[in-house]
């Protein structure tokens, strides 16, 4: 998106409170959802005696370490920095734009669940798409950012799935 863009959609959100606190609670929300799905069907996964735990837990740590250290390394600028606007709420993280780690920690949340349950993950990768788009609309990523962290996550955590049940 151009600054121009940015600028309309944050006007809009700031021209009609409802929708911005909207915005918000669903911002945070959706993350809040993931983890507490996440951290649900680890919990279950332990009680059950369920092997399916290690790699729900693993896959998940690793990729977070490997995705946190890309972003050090490409430490791209976010939107706001290059383009010389103001996020609709206040952040003033600087750089470690691409790929997004609340992206790629949701789609490999989601990813990482599939072997436990099909329809958590289904709904995991859901909010990891509504985090991404609510990222971008706050004006924190672009849409580069959040679809790089998607499919990085996704990805990642499916070569983890795999090399853990090749290894183990």
């Amino acid at each position: 998106m151009t600054a121009d863009r940015y600028r309309a959609v944050i006007g809009w959100f700031n021209a009609r409170p409802a929708a911005k606190k909207l915005l918000r609670a669903v911002s945070l929300g959706s993350v809040a959802a993931v983890y507490l799905l996440y951290a649900g069907l680890a919990v279950l996964m332990m009680l059950r005696g369920n092997s399916l735990l290690w790699p729900l837990l693993a896959v998940p740590a690793v990729v977070f370490v490997l995705g946190t250290a890309l972003r050090r390394a490409i430490n791209r600028p976010r939107p706001y920095e290059t383009l010389g606007f103001a996020p609709l709420f206040p952040k003033d993280t600087k750089g470690q734009s691409l790929p997004s780690r609340h992206c790629f920690s949701a789609a490999c949340i989601a990813v990482a669940a599939i072997p436990v349950s099909p329809a958590a993950a289904a709904v995991l990768a859901g909010l990891a798409v509504v985090i991404a788009l609510t990222r971008v609309l706050c004006g924190v990523h672009y849409i580069s950012d959040v679809l790089v962290g998607l499919v990085f996550g996704a990805a990642a955590s499916r070569l983890g799935l795999i090399l853990y049940f090749t290894l183990f």
